[in-house]
């Protein structure tokens, strides 16, 4: 990446600020997203209707009893000539009652397996739905996350700032008084030199005074 980039903190609010945007925009979509357990989830059937199956089973049979009267003998002319007819009735009662037996324990279970499907139909969706909600409470969470990480890294870097400041300062105080040492020794040596400058200008008058006097003698 571009160092000017990096340097330019107009720029890298913008793009931090359309990055925000972005983010919070697609959490509302998946907000919105979130699937709702509808109201009108659909009820498993009723149970089957048992309550004819009991007087079927026990009024199946059609061929008429006699006992050993004159009604009997009568009724036994009349069977004879109407035998055909019940055995057809009772075979097909039969079977009528042996179907709907047979097929009492299918609707049983018919039953049973859609009231269970629907039951684990009904949890999944509702697990699916929780599931979905914590997800977009967590996504929500990741920008006050971040920021949070940010303010803690940007503590530790003021900290490290005022530290490097602090000894930067020192240093440029202990640099100070070194330059004013040296320009006090610098100072001092000047005069020393316009002492000793002073003095050899004496000492060559002094000089020069006894030579004076020694040719005048």
């Amino acid at each position: 990446m571009d160092g000017n980039i990096l340097d330019d903190p107009a720029r890298l609010q913008a793009e931090r600020d359309a990055a925000d945007r972005e983010y919070n925009d697609a959490l509302t979509r998946l907000d919105a997203a979130i699937q709702r357990l509808s109201e009108s989830f659909p009820h498993p059937p009723p149970s089957p209707d048992e309550r004819q199956v009991t007087p079927l089973n026990a009024l199946w049979k059609v061929m008429p009893t006699t006992d050993g009267s004159l009604k009997r003998r009568l009724a036994a002319l009349v069977q004879r000539a109407v035998t055909p007819l019940f055995e057809q009735q009772q075979a097909f009662n039969s079977a009528v009652v042996d179907h709907i037996n047979r097929n009492v324990q299918v609707g049983r279970e018919t039953q049973a397996a859609i009231a269970s499907t629907l039951a684990v139909l009904r949890d999944t969706t509702a697990e699916l739905v929780r599931f979905q909600s914590l997800l977009v409470r967590f996504l929500q969470q990741i920008t006050p996350y971040v920021d949070t990480r940010d303010r803690h890294v940007a503590g530790h870097l003021r900290g490290l700032s005022g530290a490097i400041n602090a000894v930067a300062d020192e240093l440029m105080k202990r640099s100070e008084a070194l330059v004013a040492r040296d320009r006090r020794r610098e100072g001092e040596v000047s005069d020393l030199a316009r002492r000793v400058d002073e003095m050899r200008a004496r000492l060559d008058e002094l000089a020069g005074a006894l030579r004076t006097a020694g040719h005048s003698s």
